[in-house]
């Protein structure tokens, strides 16, 4: 959604190990890679951030922050005088302290704030997208 209103390109992150199918040993492997601060190998890179200067960063929470391999992306990468604008899904945490951890990560970059949309209303939140991107005047 924030694409098509954007017009922006798209990135994904994606780790080289694949997490299992079920939901319980996902989240236990989540834990895990929580625990250790891991940084999964991820499947592809950017050549250069040179060309980037606003970056929105999606991804869900598990266990109060983003995913591992999201944390090895903005570990690749330096980030200093770019603008991150976060968004999320979650089951009830909000963001949970995701965009406190983008900014320890990050600390050279503008942190905007982002979204935070509850997994069950994801599909229909285009409205409620669209809105937030006027509000942080990012739209096309």
């Amino acid at each position: 959604m924030i694409q098509k209103i954007t017009g922006s390109g798209i990135f994904h992150i994606d780790s080289v190990k694949h997490y299992p199918i079920d939901y319980t040993e996902t989240a236990e492997v989540a834990k895990a890679e929580l625990s250790a601060n891991a940084k999964p190998e991820l499947t592809n890179h950017f050549k250069s951030m040179d060309t980037c200067y606003v970056i929105f960063l999606g991804y869900p929470i598990w266990w109060g922050t983003f995913p591992a391999p999201v944390r090895t992306f903005l570990s690749e990468y330096d980030f200093s005088g770019k603008t991150i604008v976060p968004f999320c899904t979650h089951e009830g945490s909000g963001f949970g302290r995701s965009e406190q951890d983008i900014k320890k990560l990050c600390p050279k970059s503008t942190v905007l704030n982002g979204i935070a949309i509850h997994g069950a209303n994801a599909g229909s939140a285009n409205t409620k997208i669209s809105e937030w991107l006027q509000k942080i005047n990012l739209t096309k």
